[in-house]
């Protein structure tokens, strides 16, 4: 076989052979040279006798083939031939079929008998000789069914028209004209055709040994049909005629309209411009008359309309398409002579459940073939039906091996080897109108046995018939070109108008049957369709839609775990079906001599031939549709494959996917291969099959085990993870070894559940739940994993995906878990292990915390126990080994941090050895001695040191965090040191140096932690404050040093009370004013020079309080409950809040009386003065109104300091 250049016809590539049709050909395969050197043959040459060449004539340019038919399933072998052209034309026939359909209208007594498949979106139409069919024993339903039917309303005269002619001498002389006409006799055997070997097993196709070969097979356009047609026709040519088909006719008879169709159709097909007549008489040549194939139609005695034609061909198209509509059913067309209706019957519906229709395997082979053609040219929107259909068809007893296959290339649709377990990105093909063809419309998927869905799309066909007919049997007008698929109304399994009615043919003959003819009427009604030839030749309407009315099937879906559920049901119905093929030799020997086979293909792999090219897949950078600009609505585009990577995992190194995610090796190719292997070696498919039904099993669960952990169900991914763990081991361990996950990520992977189940220990119960919870589709995978490491695998396993997984009983046992599953990946992987490594320090880190809150809570109930007491030395125990494990935990985290160079998180860890050092001084009860020195400046050092690991550009917040530890740190250290004094010397300079440094981390500008910043800030201001006023009291010398820790404390009261009022702190402000007051009244006691001046600032303080009495007056109690604090912490809050007034209150008036007796004291008239305006500050203050609620209380102190200040200016 060869396909033909363009160069070929490009003389006749841009034209039609008949204007006003649109009509082109490709020829596809061309068994034998064409066009042939012919000669004329001189006037009254006999061609009675046979000529010298002719046998030579007849064997080398396929003349025989003219005195052969066409045989039963031919359409069906140029599907097989061409499977790229199996949905993506309309009709695969041979051109005799063709041609009868195209003739019916000029033929009307004429006889059809047809069968009819559909596969996809083509039609294959075959001759059915019946009188041949029903001679067979198996076809007895048949015989029955067209006795009762059909012969009983014929006449004897009909009978007999339905046996085939007997060939006619006129033919044998054609066949002796062409051979005398052939010029070189040299033969030159047929070229094979390009049929690619299989990636899985190739269908099954017998082929008899009378099968009809084609002399060519051509893609034929006619109007907007595309037809694969094989022909017959010989093709000659000279130098004056390069392209003509020759014609032998007795000059007696004119020819008439049936062979000038004839002529014109077979010319039209194979793109002939012209045919040469050569007119004879008994054989004696006449002369010869050259007539264009344009002209045919014009002919005297036989003009026929090609718009006629055209129009039949439409109709006939449409007619077909609407009704055989059911992939896997056989269909006959048939019209009896002098029948005006072309009846369709659906055989598969008719045939008996206990019997079997014999043309449902080559049907169901047909479609396996195209589906596996789709999927290896990319072209897999339509793939889910035809295997489907392909499975209902084939007997999973007999084909294991194709059933295998359609179920893994139905688990490829739904997970293909190229996805991505944490990213899948499943894309719903049924919606991808780019790259498949719009006009495809899915066909039903039914078995030959599925009878019980007949009647109901009978229904349906017959409203979208009534819908799209366009008119009734009335109203047919002639002057417009209607578009008429039937005479007009169908309804209710009736035609109307066509002569057909519930089943019978009732053309003026009388009805035929007995008291059941009704009821088996109206079933033969269901199952029979009806064409008028009346109208088969009008115009269809352009504005109907004549595609049928269908709803579009159903998608394949984008949510991974339906996508993946159906591909584990396929592969296990896969696994199942590989349970038939049966081994006739030993399996032990079978084992043996594949595993030499591997060995050897491994030590000798192919190498090139150097005599021999190397094949290259060449694609053009621009491919051009030639039938683009003609024909848009045919358009049978694809789109290209995308470019494989060069990654060896699927996961690449710039994308946003989760790097964690478990990791599937790359396939080299979409459908995997197999190296040559033997089609009848049985136990090698099945183990090749398995191999690759495993894997599909295993990269759905790790699909499945992703999907889950993205969603945080826990348990199912860990279930997922198991089963895929079990696959590989048992992939890891055949004969034909693959790989699908890495193991390093998939017990990573493990890992991370444990880890995120600590995390989430309130929901254990729902894992559980999950975990245990098995699918009758796990169920029956898991038993077909156990069973073939029982049959399939010898030797000791590999323990690498050897995965013990049971959920933990404890939080700390799930983070004890988590590491060792994160060491047995690191020991499983070279590549990856920084990322383990990371995974592996942070899980330390965080049981790290895990034993110091631990350690913490037991040393607290230590406190509370007799240090004596047994069950106290059992909790100090236990608290010293939680303190050693936390720190054990620390040190190896900080090691891997440092040997992967993870400075942010290095840094953090060096914050949590600080709390660590934090945690152990707090847990030495006492004061602040050189030990706990020790313990907090080396807290000190890693803080420091984290914060210069982390450096001023960081931008992810590492170093925020740092600075904050690092003030946390300070001030309890300052804290502690002012609380718990030593017996150091200046260890007041080191307290107030210490509160300074936490003072220096303080960011007070914008940001989180502002606040606390400010609260924080504010806290050592007042701490500084409280530290100088008691050095102040204690101090007794007067001098500059007891001057200047007035000054600090005045200085510290003062910017605590500022920044407590702008927190809005009411409690801190007061406390801290009432402080303030307290060293006005210490410094007015210890210094009688300053008295009045002390007392004088202590009533300014207090007046100046009036922001906070504000404050107090108008808070909403709602305020206090939307704080996150508990209802305790509020009311000792309101309690602090109203003794601080209280004391507000008492400290006023002590302070006012002592006033007035100082200036009472003193004889001066300014004293006198000022006693007046102070007793009448007095007796302002005694107007304060003590109340239990703060707010009443707080704004009868706010009244009487309004009081006060206007008071105080009518005195200045």
């Amino acid at each position: 076989m060869e396909e033909e250049n363009e160069y070929e016809y490009k003389r006749t590539k841009d034209r039609s052979p008949s204007p006003g049709i649109k009509s082109t050909a490709v020829v596809k395969y061309t068994a034998f040279p064409s066009p042939v050197s012919y000669a004329r043959l001189q006037c009254n040459t006999d061609l009675n006798l046979p000529p010298s060449n002719w046998g030579a004539a007849i064997d080398s340019y396929g003349l025989k083939q003219i005195l052969t038919g066409s045989t039963p399933l031919s359409s069906f072998r140029m599907a097989h031939m061409f499977p790229d052209c199996v949905g993506a034309v309309d009709v695969i026939s041979g051109a005799e079929c063709i041609k009868k359909l195209l003739k019916l209208p000029y033929q009307p007594n004429g006889t059809v008998s047809m069968m009819v498949h559909r596969v996809e979106n083509t039609l294959l139409l075959d001759d059915f000789d019946v009188y041949d069919y029903l001679m067979k024993s198996e076809w007895g339903w048949l015989k029955d069914f067209f006795y009762e039917n059909i012969l009983k309303t014929m006449s004897e005269k009909e009978r007999m028209s339905l046996t085939p002619p007997p060939t006619h001498n006129a033919l044998q002389l054609t066949h002796k004209f062409l051979s005398h006409s052939v010029c070189v006799p040299e033969a030159k055997g047929p070229t094979q055709g390009p049929t690619p070997g299989p990636y899985l097993p190739e269908s099954e196709r017998s082929e008899p040994p009378n099968e009809h070969l084609y002399n060519r097979n051509v893609l034929w356009t006619f109007e907007d049909i595309q037809m694969l047609i094989g022909s017959d026709l010989p093709i000659f040519g000279d130098k004056d005629r390069p392209c003509v088909s020759l014609r032998l006719r007795d000059a007696r008879e004119p020819i008439n309209v049936l062979t000038g169709i004839d002529y014109w159709l077979d010319n039209l097909m194979c793109n002939v411009p012209e045919v040469l007549m050569c007119y004879h008489l008994d054989g004696i040549v006449q002369k010869y008359e050259p007539m264009k194939t344009e002209d045919l139609p014009n002919m005297e005695n036989s003009k026929f309309s090609p718009k006629v034609v055209r129009n039949v061909a439409q109709n006939i198209l449409s007619f077909l398409k609407y009704n055989a509509t059911k992939a896997g059913h056989t269909y006959w067309l048939f019209k009896g002579p002098h029948d005006d209706v072309v009846k369709l019957y659906d055989l598969t519906s008719l045939c008996p459940d206990s019997l079997d229709n014999p043309f449902t395997t080559p049907v169901a082979m047909l479609l396996y073939r195209v589906a596996r053609n789709m999927r290896l040219t990319n072209r897999s929107r339509h793939v889910r039906q035809l295997l489907e259909q392909a499975i209902n068809l084939l007997k999973v007893e007999r084909y294991p091996q194709i059933v295998a296959s359609s179920h893994y290339m139905l688990a490829d649709l739904y997970v293909p080897a190229t996805t991505n377990p944490a990213c899948p990105d499943f894309k719903d093909e049924s919606s991808d109108s780019e790259s498949e063809d719009p006009d495809f419309e899915p066909t039903e998927v039914t078995s030959e046995r599925d009878t019980e869905s007949v009647k109901d799309e009978t229904e349906v066909f017959n409203d979208d018939i009534e819908d799209n007919s366009g008119a009734n049997g009335d109203s047919g007008d002639k002057n417009e070109s209607d578009d008429k698929v039937s005479d007009g109304k169908i309804s209710d399994g009736k035609v109307s108008d066509g002569k057909v009615s519930d089943g019978k043919v009732s053309d003026g003959k009388s009805e035929c049957g007995d008291g059941d003819g009704e009821k088996e009427e109206k079933s033969l009604a269901l199952q029979m369709r009806g064409l008028a030839l009346r109208d088969i030749g009008d115009k269809m309407k352009k504005e109907e839609d004549n595609k049928r009315k269908g709803s579009e099937a159903k998608g394949l879906g984008v949510e991974p775990p339906d996508r993946c559920g159906h591909a584990l049901r396929h592969a296990l119905k896969g696994l199942l079906a590989l349970h038939n093929v049966t081994i006739d030799k030993c399996k032990e020997e079978e084992r043996e001599r594949l595993k030499e086979q591997i060995l050897i293909e491994e030590q000798h792999p192919k190498m090139a031939n150097p005599y021999e090219p190397i094949s290259m897949n060449y694609e053009p950078i621009k491919q051009i549709n030639k039938t683009d600009k003609e024909h848009n609505s045919r358009s049978r585009r694809r789109k290209r494959e995308k470019k494989n990577s060069k990654s060896e995992y699927l996961i690449e190194a710039n994308s946003n996917i989760d790097k964690n995610a478990i990791l599937v090796r790359k396939e080299q190719k979409k459908l995997p291969s197999y190296s040559e292997t033997n089609r009848d070696d049985n136990f090698a498919w099945k183990l090749h099959l398995k191999t690759l039904l495993y894997e599909k099993i295993c990269l759905a669960y790790a699909t499945l085990a992703e999907y889950s952990y993205a969603h945080e169900q826990y348990g199912f991914s860990l279930k997922y993870i198991d089963l895929a763990s079990k696959c590989q081991k048992l992939l890891s361990n055949m004969i034909i070894k693959s790989k699908v996950v890495d193991s390093s990520c998939l017990i990573g992977r493990v890992g991370d559940n444990f880890f995120q189940l600590s995390k989430n220990w309130h929901r254990l119960e729902q894992f559980k739940k999950q975990f245990e919870t098995d699918h009758d589709i796990d169920s029956q995978i898991k038993l077909e994993i156990e069973n073939d490491l029982v049959e399939e695998v010898e030797g000791v396993l590999t323990n690498e995906f050897d995965l013990d997984i049971s959920l933990p009983n404890s939080e700390l046992s799930s983070m004890l878990a988590c590491c060792s599953y994160y060491r047995l990946a690191l020991a499983a992987t070279s590549d990856k292990r920084a990322e383990l490594q990371r995974r592996l320090a942070s899980v330390t880190n965080e049981l790290a915390v895990r034993y110091m809150n631990d350690a913490q809570q037991i040393y607290a109930k230590y406190n509370e126990e007799d240090p004596q007491d047994p069950k106290a030395q059992l909790l100090l125990k236990q608290f010293n080994n939680l303190s050693k494990r936390s720190l054990e935990c620390l040190d190896e985290a900080s090691a891997i941090f440092e040997e992967v160079n993870d400075v942010p998180n290095l840094a953090l860890l060096y914050c949590n050895k600080g709390r660590y050092l934090r945690f152990k001084a707090h847990c030495d009860q006492g004061s602040f001695d050189e030990k706990k020195r020790k313990l907090y400046n080396t807290a000190e050092e890693l803080y420091l040191t984290a914060l210069k690991l982390v450096g001023r550009g960081d931008t992810g917040g590492v170093r925020e965090l740092v600075q904050w530890e690092l003030s946390c740190h300070l001030y309890t250290r300052a804290v502690l040191m002012q609380d718990c004094p030593g017996s150091r010397p200046n260890e007041v300079s080191e307290v107030a140096e210490a509160f300074n440094h936490a003072l220096k981390y303080c960011q007070l500008t914008p940001g989180p932690r502002q606040y606390l910043y400010q609260f924080r800030a504010a806290m050592i201001h007042h701490r500084l404050g409280s530290l100088y006023h008691s050095q102040y009291r204690i101090t007794s010398e007067e001098g500059p040093k007891r001057r200047a820790l007035l000054n600090s404390a005045r200085s510290n009261y003062m910017s605590c009370t500022h920044m407590f009022a702008a927190l809005e702190d009411a409690s801190m402000f007061l406390t801290a004013r009432l402080e303030h007051v307290a060293l006005c009244e210490c410094s007015a006691a210890v210094s009688p020079n300053l008295k009045l001046k002390s007392l004088q600032t202590a009533i300014e303080l207090l007046r100046q309080s009036h922001s906070i009495m504000q404050l107090l007056k108008h808070r909403d109690p709602e305020d206090l409950k939307d704080t996150p604090k508990s209802e305790d912490h509020d009311e000792k809050t309101m309690k602090n809040e109203h003794s601080l007034l209280s004391l507000f209150e008492n400290r006023l008036h002590y302070i006012l009386k002592s006033i007035i007796q100082y200036c009472r004291s003193k004889s001066n008239k300014d004293y006198e003065k000022m006693t007046d305006m102070y007793k009448r500050l007095y007796s302002a203050s005694l107007k304060i109104k003590k109340d239990d609620d703060i707010r009443m209380y707080a704004g009868s102190i706010c009244d009487v300091l309004e009081a006060m200040d206007g008071i105080c200016k009518e005195f200045e």
